[in-house]
């Protein structure tokens, strides 16, 4: 039925294509049309979601062509008359540019911009590249001059066309129900062999839906339905799971996705409030640990320093200088690496970041293309704009707040290093912020790089994906004024979540004067070299390995190893064998169902998540009862009880085991030292906001519209449970406290 759908679309877009809009030459009709092909890469345009990665490259154009494209809605509007004669104006161009104008993308909350000025043939590869991403949206509401429905004019004796007497103004959606096209315009100069041409081709029809997780062709939510606590950068690989299982027989779904940072996600897990949940590093980050778990390995990850941005390295047919989108991995050491992190974003032309982005600095001198970006007013400012410091607001790093086994694993690298201590900063009352010059330590939340306020911030991070996203939306397309001559920005994130937004991971030193990037290959040589941690999870470990990408986690399935039980404690029959199957799928063939970025298991690491998988479940509902009491009431028994894993301080790697925690997102010992020295100031207090905001992490992007219905539809749905539980869409991922007070209202039921 997709494969006949998808024909479908095809299908349809060519129609729309034949009724006037493919490829309509502007010479004369004994011009030869145009021999040339349009390839799109990246993202699926008829069934992508906002913001996703789109690569179009056009090939076999003549020497000397140039192209830019608009977003178009289809079909193409056909109203338009010629002014002064009044008569109908069927020409592309004039249609393209009424109707296709000022659209407004939805993820970014700005205009979709398209290419200031026509993008030229690579004298290179002899292709013409857009980079770009599917957006979804609406045009702002406008009025068209010479389209009668939408024109300002007033209908007279002499002009009798107009036709807008209610003043309505043209505007067009771009959504999951509504195809648009990215209209090409072509311009081949003329030759000896031809005069020139201008064709428009509107092949490249899309859809988009809203960034989100979105499980198709299931049942949706069931009785025997898991609840599953993981980070956002796992969600694509839960939501291929779920389909995967459920999918064929349209089944209820096994998991209904929570996104919770990973702390938060184990202590849900450790409550029973979930039924499985993700982590990169075991029971580092859990507050407690009373229920006994397995940790299950299933797919390879990595953190990721990754360039988003373009640099002028290519030459146009013309010699002139052509930027491209940042695709080789650029080459960091150490050193730059914590200066970038933790000397703060001011003054990049001279101390601000460690003065690696100077002209003439190792970096800079390694990395031709950060060498090619000059700024974008004059050369004064290509550190600043290598940086990605464009607004006084902006400090070129971002990433996501909350705790995490992203900067855990680097900061576990870094930690101990020369470089890996905080700059000179001072606030606003050019006092000496406390902390500065300090050793920056093992940290395991972005935020808490950032000593104060006062433009001494290090990262600024961003709840959720979609938030960093937005950051860096201008730099991802490249199109404005401030990327004429490059442009960058930077982002701390994981290998999975930049291979989703099309942005590139620098290189790191190998150890051996050489420098690796994350790939399949790397990330597998690195998890060759492992170790099972006191907790029972199976951790990476530093090695000589050349091949190795140094900054390679593996991420977990955490498991209960007793039975799972209601409220009541009685054992819930049904959510256990879905465990057991979600597990065992996850385990073998969904190794091969992975989201983007993820690298399957190498069969050691295999065989090791098959012996855990059959752990799951093997004790008894009376352990899992007194876990629950113990777990939810923890006293004492906080970091012990039954079943806990060892506990203990961060080893040297960062990963040796459970964190003291000075609250659910709070930082670690060591860090908990240092903010008890400290005397409230504001930005300490900003900083403790943002670590409590994080607790709270929202669902997934795309379940924030159902914000204001939540309290209605949980009253629904628990008045008609369990008949009425089908009924939910599949995919929308419920809150946490909803699916926890719809268990304990069923096991009332039960009770009853």
């Amino acid at each position: 039925m997709n494969r006949f759908r998808r024909v479908a679309h095809v299908l349809a877009a060519g129609v729309l294509a034949v009724l006037g809009v493919a490829v309509v030459p502007a010479a004369s009709a004994q011009t030869q049309p145009l021999n040339y092909q349009v390839q799109v890469t990246g993202a699926d345009p008829m069934n992508a979601q906002d913001g996703d990665p789109l690569r179009i490259t056009v090939s076999g154009l003549p020497a000397g062509a140039t192209a830019n494209y608009s977003v178009c809605p289809l079909p193409l509007r056909d109203s338009l008359v010629k002014p002064g004669t009044w008569a109908h104006d069927p020409s592309v161009a004039a249609r393209v540019t009424a109707y296709c104008k000022n659209f407004n993308d939805e993820l970014s909350g700005t205009e979709f911009k398209t290419p200031t000025e026509d993008v030229g043939r690579s004298a290179t590869t002899h292709d013409l590249v857009f980079d770009t991403y599917v957006p979804r949206g609406a045009r702002t509401p406008a009025t068209i001059a010479f389209d009668p429905d939408f024109t300002a004019l007033k209908k007279t004796e002499a002009l009798k066309w107009p036709n807008n007497p209610d003043h309505k103004q043209y505007s067009f959606p771009c959504d999951e129900n509504h195809p648009c096209t990215m209209m090409l315009r072509i311009v081949v100069p003329a030759t000896a062999a031809g005069p020139a041409q201008t064709v428009f081709d509107s092949s490249i029809t899309f859809r988009a839906s809203a960034p989100g997780l979105k499980i198709k062709g299931c049942g949706g939510v069931g009785a025997g339905t898991l609840t599953g606590s993981m980070p956002e950068r796992f969600g694509r690989t839960a939501v291929g799971w779920n389909q995967m299982i459920c999918a064929p027989k349209k089944t209820v779904q096994p998991v209904n996705i929570v996104n919770e940072s990973e702390d938060v996600g184990l202590t849900s897990f450790d409550k029973g409030e979930s039924d499985v949940q993700v982590t990169g590093s075991g029971g580092t980050l859990a507050a407690q640990q009373v229920r006994a778990r397995s940790y299950i390995p299933t797919a390879l990850n990595a953190t990721v320093l990754a360039a988003v941005g373009w640099a002028p390295t290519d030459r146009r047919d013309d010699g002139g200088s052509l930027n491209s989108r940042l695709a080789d991995n650029l080459k960091f050491g150490w050193d730059e690496l914590a200066d970038l992190l933790s000397k703060g974003g001011l003054s990049p032309d001279s101390t601000g970041r460690g003065g690696i982005f100077t002209d003439g600095s190792a970096l800079v001198r390694r990395n031709p293309a950060l060498a090619a970006i000059s700024g974008a007013a004059n050369a004064l400012l290509s550190p600043n704009t290598r940086a990605g410091q464009f607004a006084t607001d902006f400090f070129g790093v971002t990433g996501e707040i909350g705790t995490s086994t992203v900067p855990l694993v680097l900061s576990s690298r870094l930690n101990g290093m020369p470089a890996w201590k905080y700059g000179t900063f001072v606030d606003l009352d050019k006092q000496k912020l406390k902390g500065s010059d300090g050793p920056v330590g093992v940290v395991t939340d972005l935020n808490a790089l950032n000593l104060g306020d006062g433009g001494v911030h290090n990262v600024d991070a961003k709840t959720g994906q979609v938030n960093v996203r937005k950051q860096v939306s201008n730099v991802t397309l490249g199109t404005g004024n401030e990327c004429k001559k490059g442009c960058l920005n930077w982002v701390v994130t994981d290998l999975a979540t930049a291979t989703e937004n099309g942005w590139t991971p620098v290189a790191l030193p190998n150890g051996k004067g050489g420098y690796v990037a994350p790939t399949p290959k790397s990330l597998q040589a690195a998890a060759a070299h492992t170790e099972q941690a006191k907790d029972g999870s199976v951790r990476i470990v530093p090695s000589e390995d050349p091949e190795a990408y140094p900054l390679t986690f593996i991420e977990s399935l955490t498991a209960p190893l007793n039975p799972l039980v209601d409220a009541s404690c009685a054992p819930e029959a049904a959510k256990q064998a879905q465990l057991a199957t979600f597990l065992k799928a996850a385990a073998n063939g969904g190794q091969n169902s992975l989201g983007p970025g993820l690298v399957p298991l190498p069969p050691d690491l295999l065989s090791a998540a098959q012996a855990a998988v059959a752990k799951v479940g093997t004790g008894t509902a009376a352990d899992s009862c007194h876990e629950q009491k113990e777990a939810r009431n923890p006293g004492s028994a906080a970091t012990g009880g039954p079943g806990a894993a060892a506990g203990g301080s961060p080893s040297s790697s960062g990963l040796g085991g459970p964190l003291a925690r000075s609250g659910s997102n709070g930082p670690g010992a060591a860090e908990a030292a240092a903010l008890a020295m400290k005397a409230p100031t504001q930005a300490s207090v900003q900083e403790a906001r943002s670590l409590a905001a994080a607790v709270k992490v929202p669902l997934f992007p795309g379940a924030g519209v159902l914000g204001a219905l939540i309290p209605l539809l949980a009253l629904v749905a628990l008045v008609l449970l369990p008949s009425t539980t089908g009924y939910l869409t599949a995919g929308k991922p419920l809150p946490a406290w909803m699916n926890r007070l719809a268990e304990r209202v069923v096991a009332l039921r039960r009770r009853a």
